[in-house]
């Protein structure tokens, strides 16, 4: 008998209960105890009523605070509807059969986690070249896919838009932030800060297999400005202001929201007077690199945020943004009159390029989703209509320590992927193997009133276009935590500095949750009593 005849089979029962005429004839004891339980029957349908109703609650709050809806939604978190039984059917049950009820159930749920443990769905059909026609490559298909998602983006675009222009530079890591520099100031860029949006440095590992250190591994930055025409060189120098993630120049107590490195440097060019027009970009400084986890030779790929960089055009004399007094007053939620903007790319990143070790994947199993982060910055910026003047940062990074492990997300679950991956396009025009990473991208921009109005466009778009709400699961401003406790080594606060200096780091378990610990909370660790 299944489940919904067990239901009817209850229903049919207890519509056959005992008439009036039968409950008469019942002595009054043999009627207190039918009573007594009824009662009890009553009192766990009830509560089974309220469990049920509790749980649909939970989990539509959950749904709701996923990036993705849709199909990409379904596949990456499984089906968003609920499993079971309405609380009306809950209702007609007896404790006899909600036990049998609750045991279905647990059997069920132990079945789907062997033949789908991570509750995929299986992607959409990829989209097919007419009956006929030849086999696309790769470059066709992906251009045929973005040019759709133009064309669905062209209602929700600014009227008026600047143009959005990426260069990728290739730099080494030890030398990364003076090459940007010179960059900078042969592209003419520095004498425009008005014409820049941002520039950060790609998260992604180039030549993972080679582990350890970055200092002399090919570093990749994309500088994004809206340089109509090729600029005349500058002599202006650029100043590039370190801000060390592990100084606390920011006063933070327990449970107070944790800095945002956009908004210190934000609050930090207000300190001496410079606006985003005069701002070349404020980029997290970003580590990848391999970390010991035991004497058998096994590590982690960890990337994570030392601190930042704040771009700007230089002058003589002494930086003033070193001078800026200690600590620097950052509002708990941001400076006034700027706009933050956190969007999940991590979560596109998990149903467009399932495999971070080759290129993103086309055709696209959900071509309606940007294919790369950078498409993303594209679309929010002609979206909201961002002005570069008004820009401070534009940048695809990470927030929290993260691990570049060798699995990829399949159609079944999560699977580990042991191939070394495929060689692709450098910078430098070389091909090399290269780890995707990144799970951020950042905005930071001065507010004005029409781009209140063009968020609401993005908004607008990403519900009827995107079906996502990427905003959500970012986690920025997270509480401040207490220190790390007791017992945890010393001299932890140099493990990041170090890092920069060896090539391998022996990381034990207690030391690798410190470093989480101590990166995550920047700029305002150990918290003020």
């Amino acid at each position: 008998m299944g489940l919904f005849d067990r239901i009817k089979s209850t229903v049919s029962s207890l519509s056959s209960a005992p008439s009036e005429e039968t409950l008469a004839k019942l002595t009054p004891e043999q009627r207190s105890k039918y009573d007594a339980q009824m009662a009890k029957v009553a009192a766990v349908q009830g509560q089974a009523a309220q469990a049920k109703a509790d749980v649909d609650t939970a989990h539509r709050e959950r749904v709701a605070q996923r990036p993705l809806r849709g199909p990409a939604g379904e596949w990456v978190y499984g089906s968003s509807a609920t499993v079971g039984l309405t609380p009306e059917q809950i209702a007609t049950m007896t404790p006899d059969q909600m036990a049998a009820w609750t045991a279905a159930q647990s059997k069920a749920q132990i079945k789907d986690l062997f033949t789908n443990p991570l509750g995929r769905t299986k992607p959409p059909a990829a989209p097919m070249a007419p009956v006929g026609s030849a086999p696309r490559d790769r470059d066709e298909q992906a251009a045929m896919e973005r040019a759709a998602r133009d064309a669905a983006r062209r209602p929700y675009l600014a009227e008026h838009r600047p143009p959005v222009v990426f260069v990728r530079l290739a730099t080494r890591g030890k030398t990364q932030v003076e090459e940007v520099s010179a960059f900078l100031a042969s592209s003419g860029l520095v004498a425009r800060p008005d014409l820049v949006y941002g520039l950060y440095r790609v998260p992604d590992r180039i030549s993972p297999a080679l582990g350890g250190s970055e200092n002399g591994r090919v570093v990749e930055w994309d500088v994004v400005h809206a340089a109509p025409v090729p600029l005349p060189p500058s002599s202006l120098p650029v100043a590039a202001t370190f801000f060390d993630g592990q100084e606390r120049v920011v006063a933070r107590r327990v449970g107070q929201p944790s800095v945002v490195d956009e908004d210190l440097g934000v609050a930090a060019l207000a300190a001496i007077g410079v606006g985003p027009e005069h701002t070349l970009g404020i980029a997290r400084h970003l580590i990848v690199r391999n970390y010991s986890q035991g004497e058998d030779g096994s590590s982690d790929m960890l990337s994570h945020v030392t601190g930042m960089y704040v771009f700007r055009p230089g002058g003589p004399g002494i930086d003033p943004m070193q001078q800026v007094p200690r600590p620097i007053d950052v509002p708990h939620h941001g400076v006034g009159g700027v706009h933050v903007e956190a969007l999940n790319w991590g979560a596109v990143a998990r149903a467009v390029h399932a495999q971070p070790r080759r290129a993103y994947t086309i055709p696209s199993p959900f071509p309606y989703l940007p294919s790369t982060p950078q498409e993303l910055i594209r679309m929010y910026l002609e979206v909201v209509g961002v002005r570069p003047d008004d820009c401070y940062a534009t940048s695809v990074t990470e927030d929290r320590v993260s691990a570049l492990d060798d699995q990829a997300w399949a159609a079944g679950g999560l699977i580990e992927w042991s191939g070394s991956g495929e060689s692709l396009p450098c910078a430098d025009g070389k091909d090399r193997r290269r780890f995707a990473a990144g799970r951020l991208v950042m905005l930071a921009y001065r507010d004005r009133p029409d781009y209140m109005v063009g968020r609401q466009r993005w908004e607008a778009y990403q519900t009827d276009v995107l079906q996502a709400s990427l905003q959500h699961g970012t986690d920025l401003r997270s509480p401040v935590e207490p220190p790390p406790l007791d017992g945890v080594p010393a001299g932890l606060r140099q493990l990041v500095a170090a890092a920069q200096k060896i090539d391998r780091i022996f990381v034990t378990d207690a030391a690798r949750d410190a470093l989480r610990h101590i990166v995550q909370h920047r700029y305002c660790s150990p918290p003020i009593e």
